[in-house]
């Protein structure tokens, strides 16, 4: 707290820089080195690069979203995958409803903007998961609901607007979220010719981005930091699991399923039954929710069901006889290092040239905390593991 007090005071003689957080789904941790990208590469060169970004598990877009804003693990804030089941709440929170996304019910912790705003620092937050709903009473100053219609570039300029607004208006805080890496990667794969064109697509994003903040008469104060929630697995389409070869429907109450991982709300009973259905089933590891091994994180939330149900890397499974799976596929164990994304930072509060081994995802809000000097909330992260990327 003293580091804290110490920044506040400081804020007298040098004001408080800007931070601006651009997060891109599903950018893996080696694209940049498998397709042209002039604004990365410049980035590295006068910035900081990260060898990796290692995610929270499970690797899904909702739930590592939530864990870069909030600093805490997926069974802690509770958003534990993209769509699950909340038996005390008798819902279920699915990422095209925009019912459950915006219902505060299903998330705990303190993200980023409201940690913020209660300090009194005003944020923007365009379509990251969780800003447009309201958590201890506060959302940001600025919010922009998620919308696929709207181009990237319209994204960016509604941040860039909110950051022209006077002193006492703009934000200090702005974030932004870009899809375009993960779409593609879903639908021809990360080793595909396709996703090379995608990243150099990102790439001139970012370009954009960057000669937009270098446009505003402040930007040398502003610290852009850019993340991705996970990375990207090309799957084995001639090994998928049937589950619905081995599952019988009156065993479950719901099955939450996806190409990497599902989660088994069962019927008495049943999680045992299914269990042993599927315990030597090739390409599949499955356990009881008490039993799911510890270096998960996820065990602690009964939001995930009975049984979770996780694939091997680079594997699919399926509940549906006709479903279209799709060609990448992402949300399998953290270790996995094709499941790992980016970090990349400049600005004035960060090493110049500085490459450094992987950080975790669960760092992030300690670190904006730092740049924003105010005090952080209780996380799972660390500020001691991540400040190697600062300065000072």
């Amino acid at each position: 707290q003293d580091v804290y007090i110490h920044k506040l005071r400081n804020r007298k003689i040098q004001p408080r820089n800007y931070t601006v957080v651009l997060s891109l789904d599903g950018f893996r941790y080696d694209y940049q080195d498998i397709a042209l990208t002039p604004n990365l590469d410049t980035l590295s060169a006068k910035g900081v690069r990260a060898e990796a970004l290692i995610p929270s598990f499970p690797t899904l877009t909702f739930a590592n979203h939530y864990t870069l804003a909030t600093g805490l693990l997926p069974e802690n804030h509770g958003i534990v995958a993209n769509n699950f089941v909340d038996r005390k709440l008798n819902m279920a929170y699915r990422i095209h409803d925009r019912k459950s996304v915006t219902d505060s019910r299903f998330y705990s912790g303190e993200p980023i903007w409201v940690t913020a705003e209660s300090q009194r620092i005003r944020s923007g937050v365009c379509m990251w998961v969780g800003c447009d709903s309201e958590h201890k009473g506060y959302r940001p100053s600025k919010w922009q609901s998620y919308s696929k219609s709207v181009p990237y570039t319209t994204r960016i300029d509604s941040v860039v607007q909110w950051l022209s607004q006077p002193y006492n208006q703009r934000p200090h805080l702005a974030m932004c979220y870009i899809e375009e890496a993960d779409e593609v990667g879903h639908t021809y794969g990360p080793d595909s010719p396709a996703i090379k064109a995608a990243i150099e697509r990102t790439d001139s994003i970012i370009g954009y981005f960057v000669k937009q903040l270098n446009s505003l008469s402040f930007s040398d104060s502003i610290n852009l930091i850019i993340v991705s929630d996970h990375g990207m697995a090309q799957v084995d389409t001639s090994h998928v699991v049937r589950l619905e070869n081995y599952v019988k429907e009156d065993w479950l109450d719901t099955l939450i399923c996806s190409p990497a991982i599902s989660f088994a709300y069962c019927t008495k009973n049943g999680a045992d039954l299914l269990l042993n259905a599927i315990s030597n089933v090739d390409g599949l590891k499955a356990w009881k929710r008490s039993d799911i091994p510890a270096k998960y994180h996820i065990s602690n939330n009964i939001r995930v069901g009975d049984v979770l149900i996780l694939s091997e890397s680079c594997r699919s499974q399926t509940f549906r006889p006709n479903r279209q799976l799709p060609k990448g596929v992402h949300g399998y164990d953290a270790d996995d290092q094709l499941m790992h994304g980016i970090f990349y930072a400049i600005g004035p509060d960060f090493k110049s040239g500085y490459k450094v081994p992987a950080l975790y995802n669960v760092d992030l809000y300690e670190l904006m905390c730092s740049l924003l000097c105010i005090q952080p909330a209780k996380t799972d992260g660390s500020l001691e593991r991540i400040k190697c990327v600062l300065n000072q």
